[in-house]
């Protein structure tokens, strides 16, 4: 087994610090994974059964505070989770979709198609044509297309106007 690099010098004074001053529980258990392995030496798997972690996530801890430092034990966000990973920002994806909702106001038809070859030249690469229908769904688009029949349409009106037609 490897052993395990060391923290800094000044960790313990830092973490007692940050303990007290913390308001954020996630913030105080990631400060506490560092605290109670710089201060008792104890592994991984022992801080995640004291503190309530998984073991990797407490082994991620230990990592990202030997990389970014304290930095890293400021996010109060919480485990990971969300909008991570994505080609365009949200404002950018209204602002693309900005161009075509002009159209469809028009009384343009709007395709897929059209879309997605027009996303794919705004990403510069090629992408599922799902990721598409997911970046319509989530700006509230949605499928409109023609009824086949008009709902107040009269059938027995219509079969009796085709008669009076022929004759």
């Amino acid at each position: 087994m490897r052993p395990k690099k060391p923290f800094p010098s000044d960790t313990i004074e830092c973490m007692e610090a940050l303990l007290i001053s913390t308001r954020s529980l996630y913030e105080f258990k990631k400060i506490q994974a560092v605290y109670f392995r710089a201060q008792y030496d104890y592994s991984a798997f022992q801080i995640a059964k004291m503190i309530g972690l998984k073991l990797q996530t407490v082994k991620n801890i230990h990592s990202a505070y030997l990389k970014y430092g304290e930095a890293s034990l400021k996010s109060s966000k919480g485990p990971r989770g969300g909008r991570n990973i994505s080609y365009l920002t949200l404002e950018h994806e209204k602002a693309f979709l900005a161009e075509f909702e002009v159209q469809g106001k028009q009384g343009n038809i709007l395709e897929i198609n059209q879309i997605h070859v027009a996303l794919q030249q705004d990403i510069g690469q090629e992408i599922p044509l799902s990721t598409t229908y997911r970046m319509l769904r989530r700006h509230g688009w949605r499928k409109l297309a023609p009824r086949s029949k008009h709902p107040k349409g009269d059938k027995e009106a219509q079969e009796n106007f085709k008669k009076t037609l022929a004759n």
